[in-house]
């Protein structure tokens, strides 16, 4: 049984994580919404949608390199330091096309990375929240650089 003080440490990680996260994936909008107040930022709002959206992607793979750090089973750790890296190449990939072109890459990038994730969940290494969060999160940001493509 979970003590008292270690279930309100789960449950303020989780917020904190859920807050941080959302906080993070709001940039995305709100740089459209300063788009649309003056439209002549909105070749700038596009650009830095498709960096932001390449840091972050590249930020979620150094969660896969902590982890595979941590981990126990030499398979499972060679596995996790190759995903580790490729969401960085990706990244990087995804910014050397058209604004249009990267802003599709980096959402399958997401999409990928999230798919990997749920198909190493068995390894128990993730937070019962963390999983949840990052579908919501891959959700918004996802969207966020399919509206960049629309406007």
């Amino acid at each position: 049984m979970q003590r008292d003080d270690s279930i309100a440490e789960d449950w303020l990680t989780t917020r904190l994580a859920s807050s941080l996260g959302y906080a993070g994936a709001a940039f995305i909008p709100l740089l459209f919404a300063v788009a649309v107040i003056d439209a002549d930022f909105l070749p700038v709002a596009r650009r830095l949608t498709a960096i932001y959206g390449a840091v972050i992607l590249a930020f979620l793979g150094g969660i896969q390199w902590g982890l595979a750090l941590k981990s126990r089973i030499p398979r499972i750790r060679l596995r996790r330091l190759v995903a580790s890296v490729m969401p960085s190449l990706w990244s990087v990939a995804a910014l050397t096309t058209s604004i249009n072109l990267s802003c599709l890459v980096l959402s399958v990038g997401f999409a990928g990375l999230l798919v990997y994730e749920y198909l190493e969940r068995g390894d128990d290494v993730y937070p019962l929240w963390y999983l949840p969060l990052r579908l919501r999160l891959t959700a918004f940001i996802t969207v966020g650089l399919a509206g960049s493509l629309l406007v």
